[in-house]
C-alpha cells in the first residue's frame, strides 16, 4: 500500500475534499436494515488459517519461489471451493505479474460483483528503522484480506448467492516506489489493459479489502469510495453499525488513497469501496506498516470477524438489481 495517499488528499481537495465533514445521516441510513437471516457463518478462525498458512510460504515476492508455490495454493483453494479460476500472467512495466480471478455462480456478463484484495508482499521494509531492506511478511497488508475472501469463497461454496461474483487477488500491488508515478497497483492496472475472463462493465459494483486483521482497526469511509460509489458505502458501513460494529466502521470520511480500487473506478468505471483500516487522528494506516513487525503477532480475529460478517451480511442481503451504487 502506497504513501500516495497524501498527494491523493491534495488532489482530492478538489474532487472530494481530504477533510469534509461527516455527512449528516439520512433516514435511509437511520432506518434499519432487514438483514437476510438465511446467510451463512463467517469463520475468523478460518480466515486467521488462511493467513498464517500465506506467511508459511514466506514473503509472496514477484518472480520468487515462495511466490509461486502460494500462487498455486491460493488455487487449488478457490478450485476446492468450486470456482472456475483464471490465472492472468503477463509482464507489466517489466515486473511478472500473476492476477488469480476466481468465477461463482456462472458466466453472465453482467451485473456480476467483484471482491478483490492484493495477495504480493513487500520486498522493502522501508518504514522499519532496524532492517529497511528486509521484505515485509504482509501478515495485515496483503495476507488478512485475501484470508477474509477465500472463506468468502468457502461459504459461496456451501450457499451460493443469487448473482454471479468474481473474486480477484491482485499481483504486484505493493512494489511501488514513492515519487514515481503508478509504480504501485500494477496488477490492477495490468488487468484493465487487457481484461478477463469479464470486461470492466460487467460488473455492476465491487468491494476491495486491504490491511483488515490488525488489531484496534478503524475503517474510515475512504475518499475515492465515496467519491466513485457513495451509496455503496452509506449501506455498506449501515450494515455493519447494525451488526455492532459500528465502532469499527465510523460514518467518517477518510483521506482518497491511492489502491487497486482507485483505478478500477476512475480507469475502469467500476463503482469500488475500499475498505481499509486507517487512523481516524493521523494519517497513518497501522502501526507496524512497511515494517518487518507486520507478522501474525498483530493479527486480531476480531477484526476479521467484524470485516468478514459485514461483507457476508451484505453480499446475502444486497443484490446487483436492487442496489445502484451512485
Amino acid at each position: 500500500m502506497s504513501l500516495s495517499y497524501h498527494i491523493a488528499c491534495i488532489v482530492g481537495i478538489f474532487l472530494v475534499g481530504c477533510s469534509s465533514p461527516t455527512p449528516s445521516a439520512s433516514p435511509l441510513s437511520a432506518a434499519s436494515l432487514t438483514l437476510n437471516p438465511n446467510r451463512p457463518t463467517f469463520s475468523a478462525d478460518s480466515a486467521y488459517a488462511y493467513i498464517e498458512k500465506q506467511l508459511s510460504f514466506g514473503p509472496r515476492i514477484p518472480g520468487t519461489a515462495a511466490h509461486r508455490a502460494c500462487g498455486d495454493w491460493i488455487v487449488a483453494e478457490l478450485r476446492r471451493c468450486g470456482a472456475q479460476v483464471v490465472e492472468q500472467q503477463g509482464h507489466f512495466k517489466g515486473t511478472p505479474i500473476r492476477n488469480i480471478i476466481a468465477s461463482f455462480g456462472g458466466d453472465s456478463p453482467g451485473k456480476r460483483i467483484l471482491l478483490s484484495a492484493h495477495w504480493d508482499s513487500r520486498p522493502w521494509a522501508d518504514r522499519d528503522p532496524h532492517t529497511p531492506q528486509a521484505p515485509v511478511p504482509g501478515a495485515n497488508d496483503g495476507a488478512s484480506g485475501v484470508a477474509v475472501l477465500l472463506e468468502i469463497a468457502r461459504l459461496l461454496s456451501q450457499k451460493p448467492l443469487p448473482y454471479p461474483v468474481d473474486i480477484l487477488f491482485w499481483d504486484a500491488e505493493d512494489l511501488g516506489r514513492e515519487g514515481i508515478e503508478d509504480s504501485y497497483c500494477l496488477g490492477s492496472q495490468f488487468w484493465l489493459s487487457r481484461p478477463e475472463p469479464f470486461p470492466p462493465a460487467a460488473y455492476a459494483w465491487g468491494i476491495h479489502l486491504d490491511m483488515v486483521g490488525a488489531a484496534h482497526s478503524t475503517f474510515l469511509q475512504e475518499g475515492y469510495s465515496r467519491q466513485y460509489a457513495s451509496t455503496l458505502v452509506e449501506k455498506l458501513w449501515q450494515v455493519a453499525r447494525q451488526l455492532g460494529y459500528g465502532q469499527l466502521f465510523p460514518a467518517l470520511p477518510g483521506d482518497p488513497i491511492i489502491d487497486d480500487p482507485y483505478y478500477l473506478s476512475s480507469r475502469g468505471g467500476i463503482p469500488m469501496v475500499n475498505i481499509i483500516a486507517r487512523d481516524p487522528l493521523g494519517k497513518n494506516f497501522f502501526p507496524q506498516w512497511h515494517t518487518t513487525q507486520d507478522d501474525l503477532s498483530h493479527i486480531d480475529k476480531a477484526t476479521l470477524q467484524a470485516v468478514g460478517e459485514t461483507l457476508v451480511a451484505f453480499l446475502y442481503t444486497y443484490t446487483p438489481t436492487h442496489l445502484t451504487a451512485q
